[in-house]
């Protein structure tokens, strides 16, 4: 009998071990492919206008990253790294795009920027897209007109003109103050003299104002007035 048992055990166990004998010598080799992030797209993507031929860029380098690139077009955001023109490439975080010059363009211009992981691997998102127009236009426009306005509200003595022409010099003022020149000299120098020139009108109004204002006369000068107009009619009278 116990030549019995020994066989019915072995039966048992082959019977328990041949499914797993089987499976893995059928079993195929499977690749898994991953994708997902790769690393962090640039962050804080800032313009600033130096000057309609000059744009200075900053940004944050993304997470993982070794490399930055920024790409612009013309009157469209960049759709990918190869769309566009290349304005930067490498581990920095800011450059200056010398290639435009915004006060001829029809459009404004549009950046974006990507992330490159070591070895040669890009994130695909990019930065949030920013653009920059040029102003020089309008600051010559708005300059003229307020000079026009001030020259006209001296001639013509009238204070509405002055008026509009000071708001005007405000405005030239703020946009020199938040988007033009980053030279410290040219910036100071036309926003100084903007504020100046508002203030010579917003002067010159109030001084108009108060010269077409009738004269206020004392109570005993008013009595004086209207008996000497009584007497003048009395006298046409006779």
């Amino acid at each position: 009998m116990k030549w019995l048992r020994l066989l019915i055990l072995t039966l048992t166990l082959t019977l328990l071990l041949l499914p797993s004998s089987v499976s893995a010598s059928t079993s195929a080799e499977v690749t898994i492919t991953a994708t997902g992030y790769v690393c962090g797209a640039p962050g804080g993507l800032t313009l600033t206008y130096i000057s309609d031929y000059e744009v200075g860029i900053s940004w944050t380098k993304g997470e993982d990253a070794v490399n930055t690139t920024v790409r612009a077009a013309v009157g469209r955001a960049p759709e990918s790294r190869t769309d566009g023109y290349l304005v930067y490439y490498g581990d920095g975080t800011n450059t200056t795009d010398w290639s435009n010059n915004l006060d001829t363009l029809d459009a404004a211009v549009y950046y974006k920027a990507w992330s490159e992981k070591a070895g040669g691997v890009w994130e695909e998102g990019g930065s949030a897209t920013e653009f920059v127009a040029g102003i020089g236009m309008i600051l010559l426009v708005i300059g003229i007109v307020c000079l026009g306005l001030m020259i006209a509200g001296f001639v013509l003595k009238q204070a509405m003109l002055l008026l509009a022409a000071g708001l005007g010099w405000i405005m030239f003022g703020f946009l020199m103050y938040s988007k033009v020149f980053e030279n410290a000299f040219m910036n100071e120098a036309l926003l100084t003299l903007g504020l100046a020139l508002a203030l010579v009108s917003f002067v010159s109004t109030l001084t108009i104002y108060m010269r077409s204002r009738p004269p206020k006369i004392s109570p005993e000068e008013a009595d004086y007035q209207n008996y000497r107009r009584k007497v003048i009619e009395a006298t046409r009278r006779r």
